[in-house]
């Protein structure tokens, strides 16, 4: 049996779980997963150990770099040409460009062994990167064999990198949808649920703000913690809606099911996301979404006007109509709802493995 070895930055339970699927059902290689780290200090995520299987954890060190919105969290590891010497694969599929996937992909060059690039990233959300990070980008392209996107705008910026179109796959981000599967209980037309860290660059102050201009009655529940809660809690209370805005803090996952479950509409208001996975778990509760322009992932699984709507959340007008609409008509609402559960289908890990198993094998077979 071939082998295959998967690099990545931490285990992730989404993550952990697509890789477990392949490792369950991919009978011709032998998939083993490396992780640069454990995890990272803003992440709270409750992990299936027993999911873990073949998987390796490199020695580490973490460079945190502020960013406006975040902290980006850089994985500098060390032993990388000795595990992979250790597992001998025949063939490697990074994620991302960093210095661990440098190592890999220089080792693989060393060794003949075909190396497939992987990412998530679009150009939206790496417009601010500097030189040296697009030569890297180029150089791990022009390395590579194959390629995953996982989402379409993801394939759209390795093809501007310099990836070959005909050797770019899609390979949907997803999560175990059977997970997130809830059964509406009490479900509240009139209750929006968003759900994503309290910082910045989730824009649940341009909510806030488009919601205060709705005439029409809401609760809105925020799933979520962070070192913004408090500007939120002023800015609710400046906008005289703080009788209606509820925080519930970070909601591990049965909890986090119970809020999908009696909640009417979704809203992802985000100034930038890769992948938005969120989007995902509310259409699993049978939820319309209103999804920023600026979620990668939105223009895959939102369809305007069948399953939600996609709006600038800086164009509060805007934001506030789409909102507006979808609490003043729940028919609406609820038919959008069904019409997410239609769309999931798409989205099982037995579909998007085909891409990325797609791009492995092509890879494998050394053609050019």
């Amino acid at each position: 049996m071939k082998k295959l070895v998967i690099i990545t930055n931490i285990p992730s339970p989404y993550r952990v779980d697509f890789f477990y699927y392949l490792q369950q059902k991919v009978e011709d290689y032998e998939i083993h997963i490396v992780y640069a780290s454990r995890n990272e200090d803003n992440r709270a995520w409750e992990i299936d150990e027993s999911k873990l299987q073949n998987s390796h954890f490199l020695d580490s060190w973490t460079l945190k770099i502020p960013r406006r919105y975040d902290t980006k969290y850089i994985h500098i590891s060390k032993g990388v040409g000795g595990l992979l010497k250790k597992l001998q694969p025949d063939v490697v599929a990074g994620s991302e460009y960093n210095p661990t996937i440098l190592q890999a992909v220089r080792y693989c060059m060393r060794h003949q062994i075909p190396y497939v690039s992987w990412t998530d990233g679009t150009l939206y959300s790496e417009r601010n990167i500097n030189g040296l990070q697009k030569k890297l980008r180029r150089y791990v392209i022009a390395k590579a064999a194959a390629y995953i996107g996982s989402s379409t705008r993801s394939r759209e910026a390795q093809i501007a990198y310099g990836a070959d179109p005909a050797r770019c796959f899609i390979s949907f981000l997803t999560a175990d949808l059977d997970k997130y599967k809830v059964e509406p209980e009490g479900r509240d037309a009139s209750r929006l649920l968003c759900v994503g860290s309290l910082i910045e660059r989730k824009g649940v102050d341009l909510l806030l703000q488009a919601l205060a201009g709705v005439e029409a009655p809401f609760t809105l529940a925020l799933a979520g913690a962070g070192p913004e809660e408090e500007r939120l809690r002023k800015l609710a209370g400046e906008l005289h809606i703080q009788d209606r805005v509820e925080f519930l803090g970070y909601l591990q996952l049965d909890e986090l099911r119970r809020q999908y479950s009696k909640s009417g509409i979704f809203v992802l208001p985000t100034r930038e996301d890769c992948f938005a996975l969120v989007i995902l778990e509310a259409m699993c509760a049978g939820l319309p979404v209103v999804c920023s322009r600026y979620a990668d992932g939105g223009c895959d699984l939102v369809e305007e006007g069948r399953n939600g709507c996609l709006v600038d959340p800086y164009d509060t007008e805007a934001f506030q109509k789409c909102l507006r609409d979808l609490l003043q008509n729940p028919d609406k609402a609820s038919k959008m709802g069904k019409a997410s559960l239609q769309l999931l289908e798409g989205f099982r890990f037995e579909e998007v493995s085909k891409g990325f198993m797609e791009a492995v094998r092509l890879a494998d077979k050394g053609e050019k």
